[in-house]
């Protein structure tokens, strides 16, 4: 029961580091406990099921706002509910059970456990990040969100090497906490290494943040208007509600271009029409921007033809005036949410946020191109948590990514400040300014280092404006490069695991050690 109760305590610490609870401190910790249960259990097979409560424990805390989509807005009974949600958290436990079980393993070859800790933990999460569509929510490093000094390498590694660094550091302190009880050898490889790749980092942060200035020090600019309407999402496809919402827009960009905006941004969906439709409703966001004299992005779902039959999209459209300059369609789409996945197996009907049917994936990303603004390109909601997409936009030429969302699927839960931790990231990422606006909050604005440049609160309706300009180092290694060091980890983790084949069947001079076949009755000849 000990080693039962490390394991879920590892998996508490991680979840209180994260908001809503926000406690980041505790994740230098919360590997700790786990690195007990390691030590202690000597049967890699244990170590593993320990990891997966590790992991129950943590993504149930951590993804608990599921539940409460589910039923709220997706109509989902309690029952399939409980049963989407407990499924999810299953699979995701999976990771941290392959965890412990390969560090128990590799410890086996030899290697210390908080050697291996690090390479195998940041290798599982990018597979978790990229396997079956991917799914890279509250990886570790972004628990870290708010300290920038620490953020800042991740133009280098990616939000990995922050996850890296925080095991790291845990797998230190645990080796600390043993040669306190023991006295048996004071662990200074270890010990040496955190301290030293965590002041790199914290040096290579502080120098990185004065490499681009606040926003009250741009020369050239321009002036974006981010809109949040807070439309309730049990009123947002509401007939009745659709003119109380484009009178809401219309009086928030009257506030936004008096207070010198330029260019206006509506959040995901925002307008209540089908754009392309036999609803002409789709127009009045041109004759909005008509009347105010400027363009604005403006999220909506949207119809085309394809080949004979009518397709869906969750797109975003920039308009100026009566024109549509350009359009997005949203790539990477969100499982349950805007598509059913196996449709073909269980015909349970579209995704619970799609209309008449499963959203189709756009297939490019878009950028775009509107007077002194720099040039952008769009990530829809969930988009932004996949880095891959922010890399490709900015390397087709976008020095701005503009996130539009709609978090009010997530009510008044962990998961809206969840998604802008990780958004904000992407900005460092690429060195770029990301703006973002959000139906219900959170929106906001990040400088290139990550800085808060805006913000409004959740779940009310508001207007800010922010200067963005083009960074003149846009870009960054990682941007470039991409994965490199996840990459890195996963390959150092195949050396340990051959390097554990090499010992079993090594007879200890060099020489590899084939068994004997087995022995059985003598043919007859």
């Amino acid at each position: 029961m000990i080693l039962f109760g490390c394991a879920a305590a590892s998996g508490l610490l991680l979840a209180l580091s994260f908001p809503p609870s926000d406690l980041y401190a505790l994740a230098w910790i919360a590997f700790v406990p786990f690195f007990h249960v390691i030590e202690s259990e000597p049967r890699p097979k244990m170590v593993g099921a320990y990891g997966a409560v590790f992991g129950v424990i943590f993504f149930l805390l951590d993804l608990r706002w599921v539940y409460g989509t589910l039923v709220t807005h997706g109509h989902f009974p309690p029952g399939p509910a409980v049963a989407v949600y407990f499924g999810l958290v299953l699979f995701l436990a999976l990771f941290p059970a392959f965890f412990g079980f390969l560090v128990a393993l590799v410890r086996q070859s030899g290697i210390k456990p908080t050697t291996a800790a690090p390479f195998l933990w940041t290798g599982l999460e990018y597979l978790r990040g990229v396997l079956f569509t991917g799914f890279p929510w509250d990886l570790v490093g972004y628990s870290q969100a708010h300290t920038l000094s620490l953020m800042q390498v991740v133009d280098i590694t990616g939000v990995y090497g922050v996850s890296f660094t925080v095991v790291l550091v845990a797998g230190a302190v645990w080796e600390v906490l043993g040669f306190a009880v023991t006295r048996e050898s004071v662990p200074w490889r270890t010990v040496g290494s955190a301290a030293v790749a965590l002041l790199v980092v914290l040096a290579y942060g502080n120098i990185r943040t004065g490499d681009f200035p606040p926003v009250g020090q741009l020369d050239r600019h321009t002036t974006l208007g981010v809109l949040q309407g807070n439309i309730a999402q049990a009123l947002k496809w509401d007939p009745a509600t659709r003119d109380h919402t484009f009178a809401t827009y219309e009086k928030l960009g009257h506030t936004a271009v008096e207070r010198g905006a330029n260019f206006l941004v509506w959040p995901e969906t925002s307008a209540p029409v089908l754009y392309g439709s036999h609803d002409l409703d789709w127009k009045r966001p041109g004759k909005i921007s008509e009347q105010l004299g400027v363009p604005m992005l403006v999220g909506a779902p949207s119809l085309k033809m394809v080949d004979g039959e009518t397709q869906y999209y969750n797109s975003a459209f920039l308009i100026d005036g009566a024109m549509i300059r350009y359009r997005y369609d949203k790539i990477h789409l969100v499982p349950f949410g805007e598509y059913m996945p196996l449709s073909w197996l269980l015909p349970l009907g579209p995704g619970i946020a799609a209309r008449d049917a499963d959203y189709s994936p756009g297939a490019t990303m878009t950028v775009m191109h509107s007077g002194n603004c720099p040039p952008f390109s769009v990530l829809v909601c969930y988009e932004a948590i996949f880095p891959d997409l922010a890399r490709q936009a900015v390397q087709n030429g976008a020095r701005l990514l503009i996130n539009i969302t709609n978090d009010g699927w997530f009510g008044m839960s962990g998961a809206p400040y969840q998604h802008l931790n990780m958004a904000g990231v992407r900005a460092i990422e690429n060195r770029v300014w990301l703006v973002r606006a959000a139906n219900t909050g959170i929106s906001a604005a990040f400088d290139p280092a990550g800085r808060l440049a805006g913000q409004l609160p959740l779940d009310e309706e508001g207007v800010f404006t922010v200067n963005v300009s083009v960074p003149a180092n846009a870009g960054s290694f990682y941007c470039r490069f991409g994965d490199i060091f996840a990459w890195g980890c996963l390959g150092i983790s195949v050396l340990m695991g051959m390097s554990l084949l090499y010992s079993r069947f090594s007879d200890g001079a060099g020489r590899m050690h084939v068994p004997p076949p087995p022995v059985g009755p003598a043919r007859c000849r």
